[in-house]
């Protein structure tokens, strides 16, 4: 089986399980300035009405009022989803070259992102359940149109 990723394998593994938790990351992090503790490359997730951030597979929490963020085990609604839950995995049928397989990929998710009003790269706001299953979905149908094993 082949797996399609368009981010690094261990970001998209931290963040699969949100799509249908009603988490969602948000465009801009903080400046550098109000960041102590953080990791350049943090990236602010919500998961209901808390904010955490996440780079390199580890999360971080606002640890008081003085502005600086510490590690902290991933947030209980992550650990409980599991990944293959929600993970869209498509084995190409006609031996399409990895490429082919990255075209066939992004086209499939600009596809999903116009059936389901979501894009969970570039979303302010968590989707509910049911925008987040329709992008599941369409991604895996329009995969399915373009000869992959879809499971």
């Amino acid at each position: 089986m082949v797996k399609f990723i368009a981010a690094s394998h261990s970001t998209i593994r931290a963040l699969l399980p949100c799509l249908l938790l009603g988490v969602t990351l948000a465009q801009a992090a903080p400046p550098t300035s109000e960041r102590v503790g953080l990791p350049d490359d943090a990236r602010p997730v919500w998961i209901g009405d808390q904010r955490y951030y996440l780079a390199r597979d580890t999360w971080f929490v606002a640890s008081g009022s003085d502005g600086r963020y510490t590690p902290t085990p991933a947030p209980r609604e992550v650990q409980m989803a599991g990944i293959n839950m929600f993970d869209v995995i498509a084995y190409p049928i006609d031996g399409q070259d990895l490429r082919q397989q990255q075209q066939d990929r992004g086209r499939c998710h600009r596809w999903a992102i116009d059936q389901s009003g979501f894009d969970p790269a570039a979303t302010l706001t968590p989707p509910s359940r049911l925008q987040a299953d329709t992008w599941r979905r369409a991604l895996a149908a329009c995969l399915a149109g373009h000869r992959y094993s879809v499971q």
